[in-house]
Order: structure tokens, then C-alpha cells, then sequence
């Protein structure tokens, strides 16, 4: 077994009205994920420019007292953890503050508040606040695993803004641990496996190898990360970040300023792109072993249009297939620029 980029290319024909009728074929590529086997596709795209959406007002209104993040708020407005697992119930590290979902979404489920201020546009980000709140939530899952033993797997997620599903302007990410994966979780862990059963290597290994020798899709390091665009991406966007860590313990300051400092870049980019919004998942192995990496993924989240409409749809939810309307090998080239 080998790593292989598959691709099915598809054509529609038909008499294009904005052509004066030309009989036209219009492509449609359809990609395996070589590490799962899931498809995606990559649409036309029509040029439509993302458009981002100003937050300001909204955020003048949802400010200060409003707000359960605020800094007179968060000590009285957000629950604690039990004085055995965090003495006083809550991390407070610099500006971030570590409290409990009140609403979970699994067994542990921390949120990290990252900064006294309210409204923090992307460009507005420093890389030692992100930093900092990455390591506070590392915080958290170390007391974590080491108060409950049947722990195994744990992932830090950030929305950022609406159209993310954020439901609180105020900067913020969720940090989960439980005992049972999720859906993305357990695929790549038994692709992973069964990578490394078959071919005696780490599939990350690989992957990074792979994709510096094809050149198509690397974009570039970044101290311990490597940093590709998915080949069978999850959105108009897709980069994936492979870390030389394996396992939570071997994640250290480092880890977290080389991945803020990557962020930078990439808001950056999105900035010229037209993209204020986007999803964060960091997938962190809680026991070391040789089939996996620590990875993340960063994809842009937008509204379409001036109907505002969600730039996802039945294909993403009821088909599990990812749509993307921006050619992975073409971003690329783009956002490498911003690595140089």
C-alpha cells in the first residue's frame, strides 16, 4: 500500500447562455482522500469574490455587560471545575481563562476565553495570544487524562466568528477529550492502521514526503509543522498542518508558537481572499504510538452572495461530500507566498 492521489473527472455539456449559447462542457473532479478513501469534489468556480462581513456593529452590541466572556463577567457569569481536577475551578494563564462548556459536546469539554477583548478581527490576532491560549488548553487536557484514565482521544476546536457556527463574537476555542472518537477521529485512525500494517511507516511520513516530492500541494514549514493543502479538501479551502509531535506530552511551547505563528500567515491570506471566518480542529493523540501524528486542519467558513446563503449544503451534511470551488494546486501557489 502505497499513497496514491486519485482523481475522476467528470463533464456536463450544455449551451451556456453567458456564451451566446455556446455548446460548452463544464468539468466537475472528483478526489479520493488517500488516507480514508472519502471523495470530495472541486466545482467551477464562477469568480464570485467572498465577500467578508463586518462584525463591528454587532460587536458593539454583544460587548461588556453582555457578553459572559468579557473581562467583568467571566469570573461570575462562567461555571468551575471541580477543585480536585483544577484548584479554584478555573486556568487562568496571562488573558485566557479556562472554564467549563455548559453545554457539553463530550465527557470533558473546556472553554478557553483567549483575551480581554471582545471583538478581535483576524488581522488583529498575535501569534502570542494564540499561543497562549493553546497552551492553556493543553493545560487542561494534561490534568485531564491524568485525573481519568479511560481518556483516549482529544482534539482543541476553534470557531471563529458566525458563519463557523460561533455563537459568540468574543474570542474563544473548545478543547474535548473523551473516551470515544468522533467520526473523523476513528476514520483516520484505522486508515492510519492499516497504512502502517501494510507498509511498516507512519502515513503522515508519507503524506509529507509524498507531497514535497510531487511539489503540487506543499506549502511549507513552519519549525516542527509541515504544512499541505489537502488533496481531497473539506472546503474552498483545506490546509493540513502535520506536527513532528506524536502524542499530548510531546507538545511543549514550541509546538504552539510554531502553530500560531502559522495562523498569521494564514489570515493573511485570507484577508486577500475575502475570508473573515473559518474552523479549527486540532487532533491530538493522547498515548504516543507509530501510526499517528498530531494534525490539524483549517478551513474557511463564508456566506455566498446576497442571500448571505451558507456555503454549505445537502451535499456536505446528507452526503458527507465536501464541495470546493477553488483548485487546490492553484491555492497553493497563493498562500505559499505567505511562507517564503
Amino acid at each position: 500500500m502505497s499513497i496514491t492521489f486519485t482523481a475522476k473527472e467528470e463533464f456536463f455539456t450544455f449551451h451556456d447562455p453567458m456564451q451566446e449559447g455556446k455548446l460548452i462542457d463544464r468539468k466537475t473532479e472528483i478526489r479520493m482522500d488517500p488516507l480514508t478513501g472519502e471523495t470530495s469534489r472541486i466545482i467551477f468556480d464562477p469568480g464570485s469574490p467572498f465577500i467578508p462581513t463586518d462584525y463591528s456593529r454587532l460587536a458593539e452590541e454583544t460587548a461588556g455587560s453582555k457578553c459572559p466572556f468579557c473581562p467583568e463577567n467571566v469570573l461570575s457569569f462562567t461555571p468551575r471545575f471541580p477543585n480536585d481536577l483544577i484548584e479554584g475551578g478555573r486556568i487562568n494563564q496571562n488573558e485566557a481563562v479556562v472554564f467549563p462548556n455548559l453545554f457539553p459536546y463530550s465527557k470533558h469539554n473546556a472553554v478557553v476565553r483567549m483575551c480581554n477583548q471582545h471583538y478581535v478581527k483576524p488581522n488583529e490576532f498575535t501569534a502570542p495570544l494564540i499561543a497562549n491560549s493553546f497552551s492553556a488548553a493543553h493545560d487542561y487536557l494534561k490534568r485531564v487524562i491524568a485525573q481519568d484514565q479511560q481518556t483516549a482521544y482529544s482534539s482543541i476546536n476553534w470557531n471563529y466568528l458566525p458563519p463557523s457556527g460561533g455563537s459568540i463574537l468574543h474570542p474563544h476555542i473548545h478543547v474535548l477529550a473523551s473516551e470515544l472518537p468522533t467520526n473523523y477521529q476513528l476514520t483516520a485512525l484505522a486508515g492510519s492502521a492499516q497504512f502502517y500494517e501494510e507498509t511498516d511507516s507512519n502515513y503522515y511520513d508519507g503524506l509529507i514526503k509524498s507531497e514535497r516530492e510531487i511539489d503540487e500541494r506543499f506549502i511549507g514549514t513552519v519549525g516542527s509543522i509541515d504544512w499541505v493543502h489537502a488533496f481531497a479538501p473539506k472546503s474552498h479551502t483545506d490546509f493540513m498542518g502535520i506536527f513532528e509531535a506524536s502524542s499530548l506530552d510531546e507538545l511543549d511551547d514550541t509546538s504552539w508558537n510554531d502553530l500560531a505563528k502559522s495562523l498569521i500567515q494564514y489570515f493573511r491570506y485570507f484577508k486577500t481572499i475575502g475570508i473573515t471566518s473559518f474552523n479549527l480542529a486540532l487532533f491530538i493523540p493522547v498515548t504516543k504510538n507509530a501510526t499517528e501524528r498530531v494534525h490539524v486542519r483549517l478551513v474557511p467558513r463564508l456566506t455566498i452572495g446576497a442571500l448571505q446563503t451558507s456555503d454549505m449544503n445537502v451535499f456536505n451534511f446528507l452526503h458527507g461530500e465536501p464541495l470546493c470551488m477553488k483548485v487546490p494546486e492553484q491555492t497553493t501557489k497563493e498562500v505559499a507566498v505567505f511562507f517564503e
